[in-house]
């Protein structure tokens, strides 16, 4: 197992994510039922980590939120989502979902709202891109 996933295609490795998720890359990944159905397995077992009370609903950020699967299981679980994404693309996807309200921001600068804004936050398949150099740090090495 961990020989292939060696070997699979890593997209935060070939830049940033701004430029990766194109358009077309963008579509290409919101279509891919394999990958839907593995973002919406870990975002239930993400909320469920919450530990929210039960018929309460809930304010939660989505931390990369890409296409908005996470936003879509949020909402089927009763509660509302602020998603936060730095490519466009994948914000103009997760918008068509109407899952929650999202935003364009990059993760790795930080978040400006208030302490107890939210809930509850969550993150699916996004950390991984903040192991990476940024593009100034590409620059000067």
């Amino acid at each position: 197992f961990f020989e292939v996933a060696r070997t699979m295609s890593r997209p935060e490795r070939t830049g940033a994510p701004e430029q990766f998720y194109s358009t077309a890359e963008a579509k290409k990944y919101a279509a891919n039922k394999r990958m839907n159905e593995v973002q919406m397995h870990m975002a239930e077992r993400a909320v469920d980590l919450l530990q929210l009370p039960a018929g309460k609903p809930a304010l939660i950020l989505d931390a990369g939120c890409g296409s908005g699967v996470g936003g879509q299981v949020v909402a089927s679980y009763g509660h509302f989502m602020i998603g936060l994404d730095i490519s466009q693309a994948m914000l103009e996807v997760a918008e068509s979902t109407d899952a929650g309200d999202v935003l364009k921001g990059d993760m790795g600068q930080g978040f400006r709202f208030r302490g107890g804004s939210f809930d509850g936050a969550i993150s699916i398949s996004a950390l991984q891109w903040l192991l990476l150099p940024d593009d100034a740090q590409r620059e000067a090495e």
